[in-house]
């Protein structure tokens, strides 16, 4: 559909979407794509654009704030995310990857997005709990992948889209009582109401264990305290465990499957960063921090797959008054979309845009408004660093350990999953051998 609206209507649109008395303005040109980075985040609010995740993040996500309230939770949340300590995780990817490849069956079909999304999740919850295996942690585990995946699936996804923001709680409240527990949305409902109630359980018995020796995401954030001595309350702490959890598994385990997909289907490119991983991380196979640097075409397959199939296809800032964006003039209330999309698969901007080719990013930088798989300006994803570093760590350790085929007869095509575009039948691929 964007495709068609860009070459009938050019780089900038509008749509109409129901229930939505303003447009949603469409932007593919560079130039109105830095408007929007530099423009005034009082004028263009993101977290107000967020609204729709309002009902499964809560209020106090960072995703759903703006102006000062945003500015002093990103400065609360940075320092977990910041490079020395992300590095110190790499060993927990690394190991997490190679557990479940060490479950993989071999020359039978395997979906390997589910095994993505193991693997991530494993990551998210050592990252920010500073545990994984802990036996009390498998009730969340459990509650947080029905909640992924009846979340997106058919169903949750027209919930999420179809549902008036302000109605969502109510039909969260129908579907926990009476003939409301039958209704088909109901199964959602409880899976986000266990986790919600074990993270809090989670946060509770932290402040009462304290956080002494721990450096735990969770840890840090509970000795946090802002520019006037205050720390973050229960609620807040909630929120942002929730989209962490969320946003920091699946996200990363879509992209890790779409980059596998393109490896797949470009054979000499497969060769080429296999043969890489070979010669950096050696015979044993163990990605290590010292690796990633050298590693430069596994860093420029993940830019590629991020360019060619973002996961996200939009960034959306409400607009509070009237601005211009572009040359035109946007309405308060209306939606300006930074399209990801489409600007990704411009062909004055990117030669011959829909062909695989991660050379593209080897020895160069891309210019921010030429590519933006985390948005852009202020608000761009706080654990952009984070998901890359990871990502590298899986895809090389994956790539070490074991020899992958595309599934017989499987024709994978983007599918829509919730907010996010995925491949189609859980990216089906078969082990050949282990190596």
């Amino acid at each position: 559909m964007l495709d068609e609206l860009a070459a009938a209507y050019g780089t900038a649109f509008s749509l109409r979407i129901p229930r939505m008395p303003e447009p949603m303005v469409f932007f593919s040109d560079p130039a109105a794509i830095k408007e929007i980075w530099s423009s005034d985040p009082e004028t263009l609010r993101a977290g107000e654009a967020n609204i729709i995740l309002r009902a499964a993040l809560g209020p106090s996500s960072l995703l759903l704030l703006d102006g000062v309230e945003h500015l002093r939770e990103r400065r609360l949340m940075l320092p977990p995310f910041h490079g020395d300590r992300m590095r110190a995780y790499g060993a927990a990817m690394r190991d997490a990857t190679l557990r479940e490849v060490g479950r993989w069956p071999i020359g039978r079909t395997l979906p390997v997005h589910a095994s993505m999304q193991a693997i991530t999740l494993d990551v998210i919850m050592r990252t920010i709990f500073g545990v994984g295996d802990d036996p009390e942690l498998a009730p969340l585990r459990d509650a947080l992948v029905r909640w992924t995946t009846l979340g997106t699936s058919r169903v949750g996804t027209a919930l999420l889209l179809l549902t008036p923001p302000e109605y969502a709680q109510r039909v969260q409240a129908l579907a926990s009582r009476g003939v409301g527990r039958f209704l088909p949305w109901a199964p959602i409902v409880r899976a986000q109401r266990d986790a919600d109630r074990l993270v809090r359980d989670i946060i509770a018995q932290r402040r009462r264990d304290g956080t002494a020796g721990r450096d735990d995401v969770l840890s840090m954030l509970l000795d946090a305290r802002d520019e006037h001595g205050n720390a973050m309350t229960d609620d807040e702490l909630r929120d942002e465990m929730l989209t962490l959890l969320l946003a920091g598994h699946e996200t990363t385990a879509t992209t890790l499957a779409w980059a596998l997909h393109h490896l797949l289907a470009s054979p000499a490119w497969l060769a080429r960063v296999r043969a890489e991983v070979d010669e950096v991380v050696g015979v044993r196979g163990l990605v290590a921090s010292e690796h990633l640097e050298r590693l430069v075409l596994v860093d420029a397959t993940i830019k590629e797959t991020l360019r060619l199939t973002p996961i996200i296809p939009l960034v959306a800032r409400r607009v509070a008054r009237p601005t211009t964006i572009g040359g035109y003039a946007l309405p308060a209330n209306s939606i300006a979309c930074a399209s990801i999309y489409l600007v990704h698969h411009r062909a004055d901007l990117w030669s011959e845009p829909r062909r695989f080719d991660p050379s593209r990013f080897v020895g160069k930088k891309p210019d921010p408004t030429h590519y933006f798989p985390f948005g852009g300006g202020t608000r761009r994803c706080l654990g952009m660093a984070f998901a890359s570093y990871e990502m590298k760590v899986v895809l090389a350790s994956l790539l070490a350990h074991v020899d992958l085929a595309p599934a017989p007869g499987a024709r994978v095509r983007l599918v829509r999953r919730g907010i996010t575009l995925a491949p189609s039948g859980g990216m089906p691929l078969i082990v050949t051998r282990r190596r």
